[in-house]
């Protein structure tokens, strides 16, 4: 689907940072609670492009607009999906336990891309605890566009930037305040779900492999705030833009420091309750568990939202980094860092090499993350992408003679 729009490049140099702390976090553990900023980055930032870039079409011509969207997205995100995913069931044990007739659940739904949309459990473990976990946001991303397609496209209908502005701001308050609600009454609706499924395991037993764990990180469900929030930020900034006058006004560089702010005040106060309170203990309702459970899915959200406005208005200091040649080119290739970035160290102990220390180890890791991201992107992601857009777009209809 083409649509007359203008690129944000520091919204692409951004995509890259958003990848680039989920690697690093990943392959330096001591750094892994930085990953807790790249994911909301990436959720809110593709409710905001897929807005910015569909709106209009879908108020156009919906029936025809859902079409080109179906094919837009799954050209972009599933040949890369179904790459690495073939690639570990080859080179894991995964593809002999999905092999098993029981499992074959959940290896359709990985085929789908949809299964974080249910607990799915292999061996005993959850999804979100076996091999290619990874990938977990991709099938949450695709819940997101099913979605879009069918309700969220109407925010292009508020046609005011104070009335677009009241309602992402009434938008975080009620999203907190779901969460919270959840987190108070964990225990209660935890314990629900185990009386239904008991063959998972509580928070309290095992985390990673828990119940809980996959509602409120993994899951959709909980997710989409995210995602809905950075489509109402692209609709305030639709509307701004429409005005050059109001636009004008915006104090954007201001708008990036006051974002800048609140995400290190809301890490450093995640960092230290984390390490100071037992936030997933039963029983324990402190507001420093509330902060640290918040990290799970919207505690960093109204900052994205902060940030991804002023990079979009333009005119800052960091958007003119962010937008560099740079830095989009390395945000161009954050879909395949993503979902390289785990394979890298595997491929690093095959290769034999060993550094003294773990700051060599880390660049080592690091530099093949990057390659193997260009290789990916230039050999999988961009052909598959002009290929199945050629194969499956509409054509068009001949008039009778």
């Amino acid at each position: 689907m083409s649509v007359a729009r203008d690129n944000i490049d520091a919204l692409t140099g951004l995509r890259f940072i958003a990848a680039f702390t989920i690697a690093l976090g990943h392959s330096y553990l001591p750094w892994l609670e930085i990953t807790g900023i790249g994911m909301p980055l990436f959720f809110t930032l593709s409710g905001f492009i897929i807005h910015y870039v569909y709106a209009d079409s879908f108020a156009d011509n919906r029936r025809g607009a859902v079409r080109g969207f179906a094919v837009a997205r799954f050209s972009r995100i599933y040949p890369l999906y179904l790459v690495l995913l073939l690639y570990e069931l080859v080179h894991s044990p995964m593809g002999a336990a999905l092999a098993a007739g029981h499992a074959w659940p959940a290896l359709a739904a990985y085929l789908l891309g949809c299964w974080t949309w249910w607990p799915f459990q292999v061996d005993g473990h959850l999804l979100t605890a076996w091999y290619f976990h990874i990938s977990w946001s991709v099938a949450t991303e695709l819940f997101f566009y099913l979605v879009y397609a069918l309700a969220l496209y109407r925010l292009a209908r508020i046609a005011s930037f104070g009335r677009c502005l009241v309602v992402l701001i009434a938008f975080c308050a009620c999203a907190y305040l779901v969460f919270y609600g959840l987190f108070v009454w964990r225990d209660t609706w935890e314990a629900l779900l185990l009386g239904q499924f008991p063959q998972f395991a509580s928070r309290n037993s095992d985390f990673a492999d828990s119940l809980y764990r996959w509602f409120v990180y993994v899951s959709p469900y909980a997710r989409i705030f995210e995602f809905v929030g950075g489509c109402l930020t692209c609709q305030l900034y639709r509307l701004a833009r429409a005005r050059p006058a109001l636009c004008a006004r915006v104090p954007a560089a201001t708008t990036a420091a006051a974002a800048l702010v609140l995400f290190a005040a809301l890490f450093v106060a995640f960092r230290y309750f984390g390490e100071t309170d037992p936030w997933y203990a039963p029983g324990n309702t402190s507001f420093g568990a509330f902060i640290v459970t918040l990290h799970l899915n919207f505690l960093f959200a109204p900052a994205c939202f902060l940030m991804i406005f002023a990079l979009a208005i333009g005119g800052t200091a960091i958007g003119r980094v962010l937008g560099s040649p740079v830095a989009v080119g390395l945000g161009d290739i954050s879909y395949s860092t993503y979902l390289w970035h785990p394979i890298a160290p595997r491929v690093l102990m095959h290769s034999g090499i060993e550094f003294g220390g773990a700051l060599p180890q880390l660049l080592a890791v690091l530099a093949i993350v990057y390659a193997g991201s260009y290789a990916l992107y230039r050999l999988v992601e961009v052909p598959a992408k002009q290929l199945l857009r050629r194969l499956l777009a509409p054509r068009p209809r001949l008039a009778p003679a």
